[in-house]
């Protein structure tokens, strides 16, 4: 089955990204700054989508070192983690060993300073969070964690947990954990050590919501895409400050969000969102642009590409992102030029 990006969308010769301000009187002040459209991505552009794995049926979660140039996999049918070069694909290897049973199997990953990879482990009814050295040639043994923190106890099966890192590498979040964990728990750490804070002032997600998705914004600000349960109703997006305040929240206009990244050059908001049977909001790849529609700031969703069955994103270089989806991993990457955009590289799935 082949994959074919969007046709062209139309946007204005200016767009607004996502930017937040303090005013001079300590007061939070939710602003957008202009930038050129041919600064972002646009949707007028071209896309070259090209597979760069496609012999891993479990590829899932995905998370990048911080220059970008190393991305870790998690591959949930073999419960390992694997790191490739986004660039160089033939340059691939496991870096944390496979569970074996009776040990966490891991359903989240991100990455922390030092070389050091953060796992989020289910154990039963038991949640973990451990952390892991990347050594060039070794491998992680996953019964052997430099360092687990028990997390807590839950029942609920099928959740969708994220774990990102901040910029200022200083601390870390868990997002989505099941009920009765708090839906979003923050942990600091210090080289190898963590540590959990109080989720006092953290930010709880309504009863008929669900975090779906999370990313960390240019400003450092955690930022929460919540879908309705039942998976139709569009998302919102909300950005939290570091003390778990609510800065700003807009709607979306997407269903069935399942990942968010920034771009590492633009600070543009990738989506993977979308219903595969919906002709206005089909399945795949979407950019939130930052709006303002009689008077308030709102969001206007960019499709850049149909995508089957995407799962996770990470952003790569300047522009480029990596995807997950049915077997498969793929790299987009902008084409300069204007005019309709299409696929360079037709890609099959399983």
């Amino acid at each position: 089955m082949a994959m074919a990006a969007a046709a062209a969308l139309t946007v204005p010769a200016r767009t607004l990204a996502w930017s937040m301000a303090f005013a001079a009187c300590g007061t939070l002040v939710a602003c957008l700054t202009l930038v050129r459209a041919d600064e972002l991505v646009s949707a007028t552009e071209e896309v070259r989508i090209t597979t760069i794995v496609d012999d891993v049926p479990g590829a899932g979660a995905l998370t990048v070192s911080p220059n970008g140039q190393t991305v870790y996999c998690l591959d949930e049918v073999r419960r390992a983690v694997f790191a490739f070069d986004p660039f160089a694909p033939g340059r691939r290897r496991d870096v944390v060993a496979a569970a074996a049973e009776g040990q966490p199997v891991p359903v989240a990953i991100g990455c922390l300073p030092g070389d050091l990879l953060a796992i989020v482990g289910r154990s039963g009814d038991d949640w973990t969070l451990q952390t892991f050295r990347i050594r060039p040639g070794e491998v992680a043994d996953p019964a052997a964690p430099l360092q687990s923190i028990r997390l807590g106890t839950a029942a609920t099966a099928s959740p969708v947990v994220k774990l990102v890192v901040s910029h200022m590498r200083d601390w870390l979040a868990v997002v989505g954990l099941p009920e009765p964990l708090a839906p979003v728990l923050r942990i600091v750490f210090a080289g190898v050590g963590m540590r959990p804070l109080a989720n006092d002032s953290w930010p709880g997600v309504a009863a008929d919501r669900r975090p779906a998705a999370t990313a960390v914004s240019p400003a450092d600000e955690l930022v929460l895409l919540e879908q309705p349960r039942d998976a139709v109703t569009a998302a919102t997006v909300a950005f939290h400050g570091v003390t778990g305040v609510e800065l700003l929240r807009l709607d979306t206009g997407l269903p069935q969000v399942r990942d968010a990244a920034f771009g590492r050059g633009d600070g543009a908001l990738w989506v993977l969102a979308g219903d595969a049977a919906s002709a206005s909001r089909p399945e795949g790849l979407w950019r939130l642009h930052a709006v303002m529609r009689d008077g308030q700031q709102a969001v206007n969703p960019a499709h850049v590409a149909r995508l089957i069955a995407p799962r996770s994103i990470a952003a790569v270089s300047e522009r480029s992102v990596v995807v997950t989806l049915a077997g498969s991993i793929v790299r987009i990457d902008p084409v300069a030029g204007r005019g309709r955009t299409r696929t360079d590289e037709k890609q099959d799935t399983p």
